[in-house]
């Protein structure tokens, strides 16, 4: 699974994230523009739901098979080593959405 570094300053800051686009209150971003790697992206079904203090997120999550992962933008981390990664409680819920 693609992991990446959150920018420090801000949500979540400095922890790591399944690469994601920006939260917005306006509605979701064009997922696509956002993507760390060329890939045929399709969206599984149902959403992610999680509540911070603030604000209530749902997050459609997307996946790919990807042939060339070299310019990917993040780290590639294997499926049975993600709990070595400090994974918020969201981005738990979206690794357990893409992978059941």
């Amino acid at each position: 699974m693609l992991l990446r570094r959150r920018p420090e300053k801000g949500l979540l800051g400095g922890m790591m994230e399944v690469p994601s686009t920006p939260w917005s209150e306006d509605g979701p971003a064009k997922a696509l523009d956002h993507a760390p790697v060329s890939a045929e992206w399709r969206a599984l079904d149902g959403v992610v739901k999680h509540t911070f203090t603030h604000f209530h997120l749902e997050l459609t999550v997307l996946a790919a098979t990807v042939r060339d992962a070299r310019d990917a933008d993040g780290l590639w981390w294997p499926l049975d080593r993600l709990h070595e990664q400090a994974l918020p409680t969201v981005m738990k819920k979206v690794v357990w959405h893409a992978t059941v």
